[in-house]
């Protein structure tokens, strides 16, 4: 579109609401580029304007953060220095505070375009060490993010330019390893891993290595004594860990107050766990030296202790600890989750003692449900992740994740997540219990059940404070449900053939019915309202079927029914989506198909596409040279009028017989030299070049033979009986092939070896005088039975077709080599096309 430069000048001044529009929808008009109406240089230089002014800085560093990722390379390379210097200005005088976010942003941009441009490339060698002195703890909060995002990618492609700083930038990172802030503790764990490689590798990384190892076992180490300091009020089952190495943090103070000791430690503790996830998952130019026992002991150890062994020493400190423990122990589930994932099946070593931390963490936080509690449960967040943990694990070690040696245990747990809450339980008492009372007993009884009906009444109409509890009921729930679902699939899909045949059955009493429930109840409430869960559970279902154990079988009546009832009637289509795949699996598994499928080929249809092949898209990609004339299948010539290319690619012309060649060289002599194969065709080609260069001087008494490399086709016919002489005269009035004559010599002679068809090119001006200097011999292997081809009984007619391209990259089919054969050994009947379809139809398609 063009003419939008016009409207620059007018968005430049108007407010930030509206250019902010503006430059957003800019994005899609990147013709806004090389529109010859848009003075690019006017337009920067306007922004430049602003941008040396303090009042319309933020505008110009806004502007300049939409365009620069599109902006041509060589405007930013004009402009780089001016904009490095404002930024190095605003950094050194950390302020305005609004600003310093936009700078950083701006430098992020300017080194990703510089990863294409040497210049630039150099400009940040010499200018990036300035740049970074602004980085450090004397930054506003605020742009802290925005710093440690530019840090990160500076340390990402100018590790060298960071190196000498590496001291600096880790005070300024150890700085923040007690903030809150989730963004800013994941960018430091990022930029701390980075920091071990800014200094040289080594040989093969071998410094890497180094600097990685020594980092892991620190950050092991710092995180056993936080344990340490956590649980000194607590009884645990592992061995405080001594003589540790630890990382240069800044001290905690002792003189404060317990609770907020406690916090501060807690903090530090959940912060270096995301920093040894990170150094675990994160990328590394090597590999890296991993020690999994260490972390394991640390996972181990902090998992151990719970929220319940802290609550009986109930001090002030230990309540406060027991706060945070839980987002302790998913950082450590985190951690293991970095492990399996880094390192495989080389966990499989350490496979019982991880499958036994799994339903040691559930019943450690399972709660007693009752009509006193609250509708969500207690460690929700945790509960959820510790199923992503058994996840991961079945997922990655599939049969040999030994988690059926714990099935029992996990299931208890999943079946009790997955199970609503039932708020209460009405009994019915039959008629013939009422004989044997009084009519004072049966009065009474008689009040209770009307008030009881009074009750269920209110309960069906929703109405009064029995309609809100009921709404309640099971809140919060749902994602835990559908995480207990989705460990389920994955333990059945991974281990379903070695749990128990009774547990199989107990699982299907317990998942059908609740798929009942979807058809008896459309508008659910509590525990499967979102449709997420009601997904988790058809395919949990589904899993039951599939991995079944072979002395119980799977539900599979209830199955077709469920689904493709629920692929109409439900309300969520996400939840139809998923019933209607998990029908046609289930048809599969009822009616799986046969062994062998019969697809009927269409022979007309083979038929129009041999015949039109030129067609094909793939024909047309085809190299295509220009020629005089082509020869066409049907045994005529087309003229160059009415054609422009031809399939035809010329070869190396083959070394024909010098004119002063002896003639007493035999035809048998020049069979042994066939290096050649043939099985429907014969290769002919022209003079060598040598042969030409020393004919220049006869060219204006004989000309030599401009030809392509073409197919020879073999057919055998029969004229009334006649044998006639093999030849195929071209046709007068080619300018692309001279006259000539194609002939095959006979060789009678019984004594001698059965050697290839050799084949004599005489020019047509000298066909009734033979002279053996003009004649060029090819020999031509025949690989499909050359001993049992008579040339001397059987004549060969020869019919050029064209070659095609096939045949030139990948040579002769075994199917065209077996019609070449029928054709040799005398059948006398020519190959039509639909001969060919009929024959590909009988050899491709198993016909019942």
């Amino acid at each position: 579109m063009e003419g939008v430069g016009q409207l620059f000048g007018s968005v430049l001044e108007s407010d930030d609401g509206l250019q902010a529009v503006f430059l957003n929808n800019l994005d899609e008009h990147q013709s806004f580029w090389t529109d010859p109406q848009n003075d690019l240089d006017v337009i920067f230089t306007r922004i430049g304007t602003l941008l040396a002014g303090a009042k319309t800085r933020d505008r110009a560093l806004n502007i300049l953060n939409h365009l620069l990722s599109d902006c041509p390379l060589d405007l930013v390379e004009e402009k780089a220095q001016f904009y490095m210097n404002v930024c190095t200005k605003v950094c050194d005088q950390y302020g305005p505070m609004q600003t310093i976010p936009l700078v950083y942003k701006l430098l992020q941009q300017l080194i990703h375009r510089s990863l294409g441009s040497n210049e630039l490339h150099k400009l940040f060698v010499s200018n990036l060490p300035k740049l970074l002195e602004s980085v450090g703890p004397k930054l506003p909060p605020a742009a802290i993010p925005s710093a440690l995002s530019f840090l990160e990618v500076a340390m990402q492609h100018y590790a060298g330019s960071c190196g000498p700083l590496k001291n600096r930038i880790e005070s300024f990172l150890y700085s923040l390893v007690d903030s809150t802030n989730r963004h800013v503790i994941n960018s430091t764990a990022r930029c701390l891993l980075l920091l071990q490689q800014i200094r040289g590798g080594g040989q093969h990384g071998s410094l890497h290595k180094k600097t990685w190892q020594e980092y892991y076992l620190k950050l092991v180490d710092t995180i056993h004594d936080l344990l340490n300091q956590i649980f000194a009020h607590t009884p645990e089952t592992f061995d405080e860990e001594e003589n540790l190495e630890c990382l240069k943090l800044a001290p905690i103070a002792k003189n404060i107050n317990p609770i907020r000791k406690a916090q501060l430690l807690a903090i530090r503790a959940i912060n270096m766990i995301a920093c040894l996830d990170q150094a675990i998952v994160g990328a590394y130019p090597v590999q890296k030296p991993i020690t999994p026992y260490k972390a394991l002991n640390l996972i181990l150890r902090g998992l151990s202790v719970s929220c319940e062994a802290m609550g009986k020493n109930p001090i002030a400190e230990n309540i406060a600890f027991g706060t945070f423990l839980p987002s302790i122990h998913v950082g450590l589930l985190e951690v293991l989750d970095g492990l399996v994932l880094a390192l495989g099946t080389n966990m499989l070593m350490f496979g019982e003692s991880i499958c036994e931390i799994f339903p040691k963490c559930l019943r450690a936080t399972q709660g007693n449900r009752n009509d006193s509690e609250g509708t969500k449960k207690s460690f929700t967040r945790l509960r959820k992740k510790i199923y992503e943990s058994v996840q991961l694990w079945c997922e990655k070690m599939r049969y040999g994740s030994t988690i059926e040696m714990v099935n029992e245990p996990l299931l208890e747990q999943i079946v009790r997540d997955i199970t609503p809450y039932a708020s209460e339980v009405t009994l019915k008492m039959g008629a013939t219990g009422n004989k044997r009372l009084s009519s004072r007993a049966k009065r009474k009884l008689q009040k209770e059940q009307n008030a009881a009906t009074a009750l269920n009444q209110n309960h069906s109409n929703r109405g009064g404070i029995s309609e809100h509890k009921e709404q309640l009921i099971d809140a919060g729930n749902e994602s835990l449900c559908q995480a207990a679902l989705e460990c389920l699939t994955v333990m059945l899909q991974s281990a379903g053939c070695f749990i128990k045949p009774v547990t199989h059955k107990l699982l299907e009493e317990k998942i059908v019915p609740l798929c009942f429930s979807f058809i008896a109840n459309h508008q659910l409430n509590g525990l499967y309202s979102k449709d997420g869960a009601r997904v988790a559970l058809l395919r949990t279902f589904a899993a039951l079927i599939v991995n079944p154990h072979r002395h119980c079988p799977p539900p599979l009546q209830y199955a077709s029914y469920i689904f493709n009832t629920l692929q109409t009637t439900d309300g969520s289509p996400a939840v139809r989506s998923v019933a209607a795949e998990l029908a046609r699996t289930m048809e599969l598994v009822i009616h799986p198909w046969k062994e062998t499928l019969y697809f009927p080929a269409d022979k007309s249809a083979v038929k129009d596409a041999l015949a039109n092949k030129e067609k094909h898209p793939l024909a047309m990609n085809l190299l295509k040279l220009p020629a005089s004339a082509i020869y066409h299948s049907n045994g005529h010539y087309q003229d160059n009028d009415s054609v422009d290319v031809v399939d035809l690619l010329p070869v190396e012309p083959q070394n024909r017989s010098s004119p002063k060649k002896s003639p007493a060289k035999s035809a048998e002599e020049v069979t042994y030299e066939s290096d050649g194969e043939i099985n429907e065709s014969l290769a002919v080609t022209e003079a060598s070049e040598d042969s030409l260069v020393a004919g220049e001087e006869e060219q204006t008494t004989e000309t030599e033979p401009n030809g392509w490399v073409e197919h020879v086709s073999l057919d055998n016919t029969n004229d009334e009986g006649k044998a006639n002489e093999p030849q195929l005269t071209v046709p007068d009035g080619s300018d692309c092939y001279n006259e000539g004559v194609i002939q095959c010599l006979d060789d009678d002679d019984d004594d001698k070896p059965k050697d290839p068809a050799v084949v004599s090119i005489l020019d047509s001006d000298e066909e009734e005088h033979r002279n053996d200097d003009d004649i060029v011999e090819v020999t031509m292997e025949v690989d499909f039975g050359a001993k049992q081809m008579n040339t001397a009984k059987t004549p060969l007619k020869h019919t050029i077709t064209s070659q095609t391209k096939d045949d030139e990259t990948h040579g002769i089919t075994p199917k065209k080599a077996k019609l070449s054969q029928d054709s040799c050994n005398g059948a006398g009947k020519t190959k039509n096309i639909d001969d060919i379809v009929n024959e590909m139809v009988a050899e491709f398609v198993d016909e019942p």
